[in-house]
């Protein structure tokens, strides 16, 4: 999730020093305007994926976001002055999503064995740390700080984002599928958006600026309103291409996406004030890198994709 105003730690501290002053946040055209070019062409590119249909191509751009996303957390861990098993951990996350691939798009009558596949790359993936500690443990001074934190990596990144492969490659319809994850992309995305806005626009009240001092209650309020807005003018536009959800379920997620996705902007705030960085990375220009733009999505992919799986099994007889 995007930030709502200037995080710059020295104007945060320059603002609180100031007794009772409560500065009006303010919108940056430069940096705006360099978002507003990244959204653009992260849209046209997502977008020409999914109406292209190239299954193998959209599962590796998905898999490209979720790896660097891991790779920088792990560098944030190593900023931070912890030891983490990198190459480990980024070969297992590639692991998952290999796993999508064979039993989503390779072997798709199998579909149902990829949560057995999933569990047993996190099992490998434990079993793995913990042998390379017994083996070489007077290399690590924290072993079991390397092998927590290889595998928070591994569960926070490239598990959770996985859900995206699992959102639009599930077995039935390839196009309720395609629109699913426009559905969830434009949810997500805009709710950001009506975030940084409304939040620079008129944010007073901070959240919780102890974790993200740019974050206000009426950036929260415009992020709730935006995804509201959109889920509603999504689902009826798209009508019968989206049967999985119907005017109520428009409401409900319109509702729970921005919340859980400002709850994944707040999970990568506290990983990155906890390594005193800024920004996860410097790859995309106006926001960051790949973990500072899917960090919302993270949690929102499996809301909406375990919302459908019960959904589905309570409307069976």
């Amino acid at each position: 999730m995007l930030p709502e105003g200037s995080t710059s730690p020295g104007a945060f501290s320059a603002a609180s020093a100031t007794a009772g002053a409560r500065p009006r946040p303010r919108v940056d055209p430069r940096t705006f305007l360099k978002r507003l070019v990244s959204w653009a062409a992260l849209w046209i590119v997502a977008l020409l994926f999914i109406y292209l249909d190239w299954k193998t191509g959209m599962l590796l751009l998905i898999a490209c976001f979720g790896l660097a996303g891991q790779w920088e957390f792990y560098l944030a861990q190593e900023e931070k002055g912890h030891k983490v098993f990198k190459q480990s951990g980024l070969f297992c996350g590639a692991l998952i999503f290999v796993n999508s691939w064979y039993f989503l798009i390779f072997h798709p009558m199998h579909a149902h064995f990829v949560h057995l596949g999933e569990e047993l790359v996190l099992v490998f993936s434990l079993l793995g740390a913990f042998i390379r500690l017994v083996v070489r443990q007077e290399e690590h001074r924290a072993p079991i700080t390397t092998a927590a934190l290889t595998l928070l990596g591994l569960l926070y990144v490239p598990f959770l984002f996985n859900f995206v492969a699992l959102l639009a490659f599930m077995p039935g319809s390839s196009d309720q599928n395609r629109f699913l994850l426009i559905y969830l992309l434009a949810v997500t995305k805009f709710s950001d958006v009506g975030a940084y806005v409304v939040g620079s626009l008129i944010g007073r009240h901070k959240m919780i600026p102890r974790i993200s001092p740019g974050k206000t209650w009426e950036g929260f309020a415009g992020a709730i309103l935006t995804s509201l807005v959109f889920s509603i003018i999504l689902t009826q536009a798209m009508g019968s291409r989206i049967q999985a959800l119907s005017f109520g379920s428009s409401i409900l997620l319109g509702l729970l996406i921005p919340i859980v996705s400002v709850v994944g902007d707040l999970a990568e705030s506290i990983v990155k004030r906890d390594a005193s960085i800024k920004d996860s990375g410097r790859t995309i220009p106006g926001i960051g890198g790949a973990l500072d733009l899917i960090d919302s999505i993270l949690f929102s992919a499996p809301v909406l994709y375990f919302y459908l799986q019960f959904t589905a099994a309570a409307s069976q007889p």
